[in-house]
């Protein structure tokens, strides 16, 4: 399952004008949005999510967390 990056749950968390907007489009409470951003929660991935953060001008290596590449 992918995850938001870092980037993504800080700006959450820390832009109360991000999490708003996010929360109207997702059509849920502020609160509920930031407890999403606290589980990083996969809802934060869903289609009209991304296309919200994209909006924002964050590129998709920006949105979702990279898979951590094993060196063995």
């Amino acid at each position: 399952m992918k995850k938001v990056s870092v980037l993504i749950v800080q700006k959450i968390l820390n832009e109360n004008n991000f999490s708003i907007e996010l929360a109207k489009i997702l059509d849920i409470q502020q609160q509920s949005v930031l407890g999403l951003a606290k589980r990083n929660s996969n809802k934060l991935t869903l289609f009209i999510a991304v296309q919200f953060y994209k909006e924002k001008g964050f590129t998709e290596e920006e949105i979702f967390l990279q898979p951590k590449i094993n060196s063995n």
